[in-house]
């Protein structure tokens, strides 16, 4: 059986998540990417490590590129076969005798009608009632298509209205009458947009519910790890955010190691294990497993989080904190103990091998005897310095956020020259007063903190800011 080898792919109107699952697969498998100009950065952030990314300039290229064995994507915007030269491009790889493949694509009629709440067919209406129609218009052609609608019959009273972006970030409309439409759309018109006519533009007030969302419009930089990334995302996008994930941490467990064995056979003689991260949790657990154990190892143990997102990933392994700092400081957590008697007690605290505070110091003031696990190490992931260079150069970013010093820490490593350039228009949100703190040492300008420390909080609080 023969491999396919190249693959042409509709990435829809160009949102990220508007991406299919196979176009997010074929993107990933390709050792070559070609791409049309525009596409958001977090789409070619599937790409894997060392995969060849750059404009399509000519089929020639692609079909010398797929004779010589390699798997190429090749991206369209909406889908391949619609408006697009992917039908082109497909008939010379017939004609030379190469294997490809169609991935189809959302198209930007639909996405950007349904974003908007307009129906492009009505329960109830025939077509002799009068359809829904959608048409993508050049940019300075609006006036022209106006008319050529009139002229083939359209009632100059019918309901339209004109889709800026359409599925894009930012996406607004103008509805009005068709023969007011132009007059009204043509001072916004910078781009191609989608022109729509018929009955089901009549429900794009009542049914479009982004636009009145608090961040409709604006693209939100995450750079959280890529497993705890998800829920942030989730909440940003629901808040109407255009979200792009470039994680500048990833977590990489310790191996285990003698020691860690022996503070886990300790934990009968340890008085309190304090968590100072969900990522401790998951990892320190899967160390219990690995060695046999499970949570009933802790049962002599008081347990302290730092943070209600370190609670809840306890109480997901049926464990509920003593204790739960609200602060993510030394002082906060020692404040938290406070009642608790330390002299002699034995504490055990798994983190990462990053973390340096105050914590042992100030907890062997109270005469403990603190023991420091180190569970996982923060690392900047490679693909994080393209990935950055390619958004910043394509695309305007209005929030950068920051869950913890080290995603702003490794961020302006990878970023390198001309941060604060970058980011003058950008602004910047920080979970809590410590991460906040360490992104003015970088030079960064921060403009919004978080009181709350979990990625609800944060995005509440970009949130509250734009709408202030």
């Amino acid at each position: 059986m023969k491999i396919h080898r190249v693959h042409l792919v509709g990435i829809g109107p160009g949102s990220p998540d508007l991406l299919t699952l196979k176009a997010a697969e074929s993107i990933r498998a390709a050792d070559v990417i070609r791409h049309p100009p525009g596409v958001a950065a977090a789409i070619l952030g599937h790409a894997r490590p060392g995969a060849q990314i750059g404009p399509y300039e000519s089929d020639d290229e692609i079909l010398h590129l797929a004779s010589h064995e390699h798997r190429v994507a090749v991206l369209f915007f909406g889908d391949p076969f619609v408006f697009s030269p992917g039908a082109e491009l497909a008939g010379r790889l017939s004609n030379a005798g190469l294997e490809f493949d169609v991935v189809p694509g959302i198209l930007h009629e639909s996405a950007g009608s349904a974003i908007s709440g307009i129906t492009l067919s009505v329960i109830g209406l025939t077509p002799a009632d009068g359809s829904t129609g959608a048409f993508r218009i050049p940019a300075g052609e609006m006036q022209a298509s106006v008319s050529n609608l009139l002229a083939q019959g359209h009632s100059p009273d019918v309901a339209a209205a004109v889709i800026f972006n359409p599925g894009g970030p930012g996406q607004r409309k103008v509805m009005a009458p068709l023969r007011h439409l132009a007059g009204l759309a043509a001072a916004g018109v910078e781009g191609d947009v989608l022109l729509v006519v018929g009955p089901g533009v009549e429900s794009g007030d009542r049914l479009d519910t982004l636009a009145r969302r608090p961040l409709h419009g604006f693209r939100v930089l995450v750079t959280r790890a890529r497993q705890q990334a998800e829920e942030f995302h989730r909440q940003l996008s629901d808040l109407g955010a255009w979200v792009v994930d470039v994680p500048t941490i990833e977590v990489r467990p310790t191996r285990l190691d003698a020691h860690m064995r022996e503070a886990i056979e300790r934990l009968p003689d340890t008085s309190l294990v304090v968590f100072a991260s969900s990522n401790a949790v998951e990892i320190f657990f899967d160390m219990l497993f690995e060695l046999g154990q499970d949570a009933r190892r802790l049962r002599d143990c008081r347990l302290c989080a730092i943070g209600p997102e370190t609670a809840r990933s306890l109480e997901s392994h049926g464990l509920r904190p003593d204790r739960v700092s609200g602060e993510y400081t030394a002082e906060g957590l020692v404040e938290t103990l406070r009642g608790w008697d330390l002299r002699g007690a034995r504490i055990l605290v798994p983190r990462s091998r990053q973390n340096r505070d105050a914590l042992p110091a100030l907890l062997a003031q109270h005469g403990a005897e603190v023991e420091l696990l180190f569970v996982y190490e923060l690392a900047c992931p490679a693909a994080a310095a393209p990935a950055l260079r390619r958004l910043f150069e394509a695309e305007p970013v209005d929030v950068v956020t920051f869950t913890s010093s080290s995603t702003a820490v490794n961020f302006a490593s990878a970023f390198g020259e001309g941060l604060k350039g970058a980011l003058e228009e950008t602004k910047v949100a920080c979970m809590g007063p410590v991460t906040a703190d360490t992104a003015r040492q970088l030079g960064m300008r921060v403009d919004i903190i978080a009181g709350e420390y979990t990625s609800r909080g944060l995005a509440s609080a970009i949130a509250a800011f734009f709408t202030a």
